[in-house]
């Protein structure tokens, strides 16, 4: 699959990389079918991300079919729609169960547990929550991709 790979300050590319697999019972893998970039790839394309390594992939927004899903997902069925929040939660603590995805005390870099997840990876977790009350998910880029349906 063709995919915005981070090679160094200032060189992204386009490259062809190998297809994503299921890796954690909480998994998804959605097909884009559109993409958006945010100020958080900006700040990997001008070096003001620490920590960054070449071959990592980039984007977390977009706009998809679920494809393949772990045996744990539980809130989303192949061949779904669904949209791919920027919003970065756990979906599991306090904050979350009480739908403030973005006041997450895990994926917040300010939380009293923050530092548990990175802002780069290219995969998300269909568990956790972040977009809306009735079907949810979020980015835990460390722990896998997910995604919100747009019914």
């Amino acid at each position: 699959m063709r995919a915005v790979v981070w090679h160094g300050v200032g060189d992204i590319r386009v490259d062809d990389v190998p297809e994503p697999q299921v890796q954690d019972l909480q998994d998804a893998i959605v097909r884009l079918t559109a993409s958006a970039i945010c100020g958080t790839d900006l700040h990997f394309v001008r070096g003001t991300m620490a920590g960054m390594k070449p071959g990592t992939i980039l984007g977390h927004e977009g706009v998809g079919v679920v494809e393949e899903l772990g045996p744990q997902v539980r809130n989303f069925e192949a061949g779904e729609r669904v949209v791919i929040c920027s919003t970065i939660a756990c979906g599991a603590c306090s904050y979350c169960r009480a739908g403030y995805f973005a006041q997450c005390d895990r994926a917040n870099p300010n939380g009293p547990q923050g530092g548990r997840r990175s802002s780069a990876a290219p995969r998300r977790r269909a568990r956790s929550t972040a977009c809306g009350p009735s079907r949810r998910a979020s980015r835990s880029p460390t722990r896998g991709w997910s995604a919100c349906p747009t019914r």
